[in-house]
């Protein structure tokens, strides 16, 4: 209790602190401590007695932001009780040197693999032999010099970082869309699996991309890459992102589409995802397509509730 109280007044104080000087890392740092889903993704409860938590804020008075800087992706599956276990754990350096790339043993029984985007298999979990407490104690070195990594009080989180000009401030936007963006390239082709290695690499380019070329943190999508795309929200976490696929390509969106699931923030709760086509055209007639009871969100847009094998959910 004591580093993690440490760790919260370090923070703490470096919000109070004027940013006037800060650094290009202590920027970004800044960036994501204010973004108020900080609290959300960040402020969380070790879910063992093992938890490494980092001792940094024990050691150090203020956020003196080193050069050293490490990108950690995780993929992730859905577990029996409704939570999400780390089954594979990669991580760069600020060179994009690999030091990290690990299958990881959760703690409990997985329902859903999710192979498809996180292209981790049964049976590579199966002979996976570390922990994550394992994972942690690789990393304890890299956490104890102060570097700035996710999970740990020095924080970048790329996807608070950057933003969508006049948007609400819980759109977020993904790393494949910030790839395309700011750095020009997909990192997650359409019917490619995840790759945690060359996502924490995608992470890396993209903070460096505004801390040595300081490109803008505001990004922007063109029309059409906007208006090709369907959000599908409140999916119960009983339907698997598996079932969920196959049921839109058996019965909603029979033309090639790839889909970006966003995992539910609680235990149990809904998820989302995001469903791409290849134009604005595609994306309008498979809306049109789509048989459910139509309404308006929140927002005035016009959107559709669904039903497919074994629940019902929303898509705009």
């Amino acid at each position: 209790m004591r580093l993690r109280e440490a760790n919260r007044l370090m923070i703490a104080k470096f919000k109070k602190e004027s940013p006037a000087n800060d650094s290009p890392e202590q920027r970004l740092v800044r960036l994501t401590n204010e973004n108020p889903q900080y609290n959300v993704d960040f402020l969380f409860h070790s879910y063992s007695k093992d938890w490494f938590v980092s001792d940094v804020g024990m050691k150090m008075s203020n956020v003196m932001i080193p050069n050293q800087m490490l990108a950690l992706d995780c993929e992730m599956v859905l577990c029996e009780d409704g939570t999400e276990g780390v089954v594979r754990v990669g991580a760069v350096d600020r060179n994009l040197k690999v030091i990290l790339d690990e299958f990881v043993k959760p703690h409990k029984p997985v329902v859903d693999y999710r192979t498809a985007i996180t292209g981790v298999t049964a049976e590579d979990v199966q002979k996976a032999s570390l922990s994550l407490v394992d994972i942690q104690e690789k990393l304890r070195p890299f956490l104890s010099a102060g570097a700035i990594l996710i999970d740990h009080p020095i924080v970048i989180d790329t996807s608070l970082v950057f933003k969508y000009p006049n948007s609400r401030k819980l759109r977020r936007p993904s790393l494949n869309t910030l790839c395309m963006s700011v750095l020009g390239y997909e990192v997650q082709k359409a019917g490619v699996s995840h790759h945690c290695v060359h996502d924490a690499a995608a992470a890396m380019k993209l903070a460096l991309a505004v801390i040595e070329k300081r490109v803008d943190t505001t990004i922007t999508l063109t029309k059409e890459a906007e208006k090709s795309r369907l959000f599908l929200h409140r999916i119960p976490h009983h339907l698997s992102s598996e079932e969920l696929k196959k049921d839109l390509a058996l019965k909603f969106f029979p033309k090639n589409f790839t889909i970006d699931v966003k995992p539910a923030k609680t235990q149990g709760g809904y998820y989302c995802a995001v469903v791409i086509f290849g134009s604005s055209v595609e994306a309008n007639q498979a809306f049109e397509n789509v048989i459910g009871y139509k309404e308006t969100d929140s927002s005035g847009l016009p959107q559709k509730l669904i039903s497919c094998s074994i629940s019902t959910f929303y898509v705009r």
